[in-house]
C-alpha cells in the first residue's frame, strides 16, 4: 500500500537557463536529472511519484504543475531548481554567490517551516555549500498568498504542503561542478527521500 502521492516538479524545460561556467549544461535538465533520481529513493520507500516533466523536453505552465499535486491529493509537492543572483548583484560577486535556500508554501506555514529547515539542511550538508535558510514570499498586497506560481496553484488545488528547494548557484563554480555531476546527484536524491520518509 503505498505512503501517498508525492508530486516532483523540475523546474524550467530542457534549456532553461544555461550555466554559465560549463558548456552544454543547463538547470531545466540538472533539475529533470535529479527528480528522476529522486523519484526512484521515494518509491523504494513506499510513496507513488509523479513528475510534472515526464519527458526532459516537458515544458508545463506554472498552474498545471501545482494543479497535479491538488488533483492527485498529494502528500507533498517539491519544485526542483538551482539558483542565479539578482541583476543587481555586482559582476566582481556574480560567481561568488552561493549556497541552498528552500521556499515553503503559505498555506500551511507552521508544518511547511518544519519539513523545509530539514530539507534544506540536508542540502547545505549533502552540498557542502552555504546555508541561505529557508523563507516565504507573498504576493504583493495579497498577505498569506504565495508569491511563487508552483506553490500558489499547489495550495489552490488543494496541496497545502509545498516547497521549492534552490539547490546551490548554478553560477557559481563549486555549486555548478556538484550540480552537474550523476554521482552528486544521486547522493542529493538520497538526502533528500531520507528526509521526507522521516517527516511524512
Amino acid at each position: 500500500m503505498s505512503r501517498g502521492i508525492i508530486v516532483l516538479d523540475a523546474g524550467h524545460g530542457q534549456f532553461g537557463n544555461p550555466y554559465p561556467l560549463l558548456e552544454n549544461t543547463y538547470e531545466g535538465t540538472q533539475n529533470f536529472l535529479l527528480a528522476g533520481k529522486l523519484k526512484a529513493c521515494l518509491e523504494a520507500k513506499g510513496f507513488t511519484v509523479l513528475l510534472t516533466r515526464n519527458r526532459i523536453e516537458d515544458d508545463p505552465s506554472l498552474e498545471e504543475r501545482g494543479k497535479l499535486a491538488g488533483d492527485n491529493h498529494a502528500v507533498l509537492f517539491l519544485s526542483i531548481h538551482s539558483n542565479a543572483p539578482g541583476s543587481a548583484t555586482s559582476k566582481e560577486a556574480y560567481h561568488a554567490v552561493r549556497g541552498s535556500e528552500v521556499y515553503y508554501s503559505l498555506a500551511d506555514v507552521e508544518r511547511n517551516a518544519e519539513i523545509a529547515r530539514a530539507l534544506n539542511a540536508a542540502v547545505v550538508t549533502t552540498m557542502n555549500t552555504t546555508d541561505r535558510g529557508i523563507k516565504t514570499r507573498t504576493y504583493p498586497d495579497q498577505p498569506g498568498i504565495n508569491y511563487y506560481g508552483v506553490l500558489r496553484h499547489s495550495a489552490a488545488y488543494g496541496c497545502p504542503t509545498a516547497f521549492i528547494i534552490e539547490h546551490g548557484f548554478h553560477t557559481n563554480p563549486e555549486d555548478a561542478a556538484f550540480l552537474a555531476s550523476d554521482e552528486c546527484l544521486q547522493r542529493l536524491a538520497e538526502a533528500e527521500a531520507e528526509v521526507i520518509d522521516r517527516v511524512l
